[in-house]
C-alpha cells in the first residue's frame, strides 16, 4: 500500500466539526490502496472532548500522540481560573480584565501565526522519526490551526517529501482579524508565512473556492469540500413527537453568529396561533448569545445544552423539524463553510440558513435543495419558509440525491485519492 502522513492537531478525542475531515480520510483511504499514519498531541487543549469518537480510529492505522505545553493552560494558571478559550473569534469583551485583554494582545501581535504552535517541535521530532523509519508517498500538514503547515515547511527543506497543505478555514483572511488589534508588522508576518506555505508546498486542498481566490488560484490548488459519512446514520430512526415542531442548532455558536432574528420569526408565528415551536442549542454556545436570547424569549421556548457526543448529535439531526445554520457576520464570510452543514444535508431534515446569500453555503443549500439561506434581517423571508416547513413538514423540500451523494465521505476519499495518484507538477 501507498502511505501518506497526515499531521493534525485535531484528533479523538477533540470533538467538534474539525476532527471529522481527515477521521473519515483516514477510514476510508486504505479501500484505496493507501495506508495513513496519524502524528497528533496527547494533551491538546480542545474547545469540547468526545471520547466516543476514540472508538471511530481505525484499528489498521498507526497514531503517535506528542506531548506538548498549552498556551491556553499557561493562561489558565496566570488568570487563577478556567479562563474560556477563544474559538472563532479574538475580539476582547468590554468586559474582560486588562490582564485578560493584555494576553489576548500578545496572542494576537506575539504568536504569530497562532497558540498551537507550541506544539511544532514535538510534532516536527515526530515526523521526523516516521520520515528516517518509513517511505511516505505524501506529507499532509491540516489547519487550522495553520501553525502546523510550519512543520510541513520544516519537513520539506529536510526531506525529498510531496507535502500538502490542507485549508479547513482561512488562514490570514479569517474574518474576525479584520476586528482585533493587531499590529501592522504581525499582519504582515502572518501573511508572509501563509505566502510560505503555499509556495513551497506541492498541493493545497481547501474546502471553499474563496480560500483558494485568496491563496492565488494556482494551478496546484484543489477544491475538496468535507462532507457527511452515509455509515454515520445507519440504524438511527428518528423518535420526535408530532406535536412539537423542533428547530435545532448544533456546534460551537460564537457572538457574530446571532440568532436572534430567527427567535424573533418564531414569535412572528407565535403571533398567528403557531404555540408549538421550541428552539433548542446543543454545543459551546456564547454566553453574550444567550443572555441575548433569554432577554428576548419570554415564553422560554428556547434551551441550551451542552456538547453532546457525535452520534447523538445526529439522532437529534434525524429528529428536528428544522435544522438551524448560521455563517458568522463577519467581513469575507461569502467563503465560511461550516463542517455541520453536510451532516445536516445527510440528515435530510428542511435547513434555514441565516448568512450571506451570494455564498458558497446558500449555493450548497440551493443545488442540494436541502434549504434556503435567507440575510440576516430578512424577517419576513424567515418568517415566510417557518410557516411552510410547519404547515407541510418533509413535504416542503425534494433533495438532490446525485449532488449529496458527492458529499459523502468515501466518495470525497475517492477525490482525494485522484488527487494524489493524478496530480503531476
Amino acid at each position: 500500500m501507498k502511505k501518506i502522513l497526515i499531521i493534525t492537531y485535531y484528533w479523538p478525542p477533540a470533538g467538534g466539526s474539525g476532527v471529522q475531515r481527515w477521521l473519515k480520510f483516514a477510514k476510508y483511504l486504505p479501500q484505496f490502496g493507501w495506508l495513513p499514519t496519524i502524528i497528533t498531541t496527547e494533551n491538546g487543549d480542545y474547545q469540547v472532548i468526545d471520547n466516543s469518537l476514540l472508538s471511530e480510529i481505525p484499528k489498521n492505522i498507526k497514531v503517535i500522540r506528542t506531548k506538548t505545553p498549552t498556551f491556553y493552560g499557561i493562561v489558565r494558571k496566570i488568570l487563577g481560573k478556567k479562563s474560556e478559550i477563544p474559538y472563532g473569534t479574538m475580539k476582547a469583551k468590554s468586559d474582560d480584565s486588562q490582564l485578560k485583554k493584555l494576553l489576548l494582545w500578545i496572542r494576537l501581535n506575539l504568536i504569530i501565526p497562532d497558540a498551537r504552535i507550541i506544539w511544532n517541535k514535538f510534532a516536527f521530532k515526530a515526523a521526523v522519526e516516521e520520515i528516517n523509519k518509513n517511505k511516505f508517498d505524501y506529507v499532509i500538514t491540516t489547519g487550522p490551526p495553520h501553525s502546523t503547515h510550519l512543520i510541513g515547511l520544516k519537513l520539506k527543506k529536510m526531506f525529498p517529501v510531496k507535502w500538502i497543505a490542507d485549508f479547513r478555514d482561512p488562514w490570514t483572511t479569517m474574518g474576525y482579524l479584520k476586528s482585533v488589534k493587531r499590529t501592522l508588522l504581525a499582519t504582515k508576518l502572518d501573511k508572509r508565512l501563509e505566502q510560505k506555505v503555499v509556495t513551497n508546498c506541492d498541493l493545497v486542498l481547501a474546502v471553499s473556492r474563496k480560500i483558494i481566490s485568496d491563496l492565488g488560484n494556482d494551478k496546484k490548488m484543489f477544491l475538496l469540500r468535507n462532507g457527511f459519512d452515509e455509515s454515520d446514520f445507519e440504524n438511527i430512526f428518528p423518535t420526535k413527537q408530532d406535536n412539537e415542531f423542533l428547530i435545532n442548532y448544533f456546534g460551537t455558536l460564537p457572538v457574530e453568529s446571532n440568532p436572534l432574528i430567527v427567535l424573533k420569526a418564531v414569535y412572528e408565528l407565535r403571533k398567528k396561533g403557531i404555540k408549538n415551536i421550541k428552539m433548542n442549542f446543543y454545543g459551546n454556545i456564547n454566553e453574550e448569545i444567550k443572555r441575548l436570547l433569554y432577554k428576548n424569549d419570554p415564553e422560554k421556548i428556547v434551551k441550551f445544552y451542552s456538547y453532546v457526543p457525535h452520534k447523538q448529535v445526529l439522532q437529534l439531526m434525524k429528529e428536528s423539524s428544522l435544522l438551524l445554520l448560521i455563517i458568522n457576520n463577519v467581513k469575507n464570510n461569502e467563503g465560511i463553510i461550516t463542517g455541520k452543514i453536510f451532516e445536516y444535508i445527510g440528515a435530510g431534515v428542511p435547513i434555514l440558513g441565516v448568512g450571506p446569500v451570494n455564498s458558497e453555503p446558500a449555493e450548497i443549500l440551493r443545488e442540494s435543495k436541502a434549504g434556503t439561506m435567507f440575510d440576516y434581517n430578512d424577517l419576513n423571508g424567515i418568517v415566510e419558509y417557518l410557516t411552510k416547513i410547519y404547515q407541510n413538514r418533509e413535504k416542503i423540500i425534494s433533495p438532490d440525491k446525485t449532488t449529496i451523494s458527492r458529499f459523502g465521505r468515501k466518495n470525497l476519499t475517492e477525490q482525494l485519492v485522484n488527487i494524489l495518484e493524478n496530480y503531476k507538477q
